[in-house]
């Protein structure tokens, strides 16, 4: 737990949405992938999991979003995570480990 102004609260937040990002580019390439190479029926049958990917890039909560707020929103976007870092006089960013 930091103060996100600290220095281990800059690189926690920093490496949050790094994750958060690869995570999204991830999902999208597979879903780009799938929708210019996979017929229908492959598609429908969630070769190489497009249809997960799909499920990916729309969650709201999840295993493929990495920071949260303080309400148990996830942090979707980058405009998302400066109007969270600049909402408060002095948010702090918390650690955790959380399994769905």
């Amino acid at each position: 737990m930091a103060p996100v102004d600290s220095a281990g609260g800059e690189e926690l937040v920093e490496r949050g949405w790094e994750a958060t990002r690869q995570e999204f580019e991830r999902n999208l390439e597979r879903v780009r992938t799938a929708v210019n190479e996979f017929s229908d029926d492959e598609f429908m049958h969630d070769k190489d999991l497009a249809r997960y990917a799909c499920y990916n890039l729309g969650a709201y909560r999840g295993p493929s979003l990495y920071q949260y707020t303080e309400f148990g929103d996830a942090i979707r976007n980058q405009e998302h995570l400066e109007h969270v870092l600049n909402a408060d006089e002095q948010p702090w960013i918390i650690p955790a480990d959380v399994h769905y």
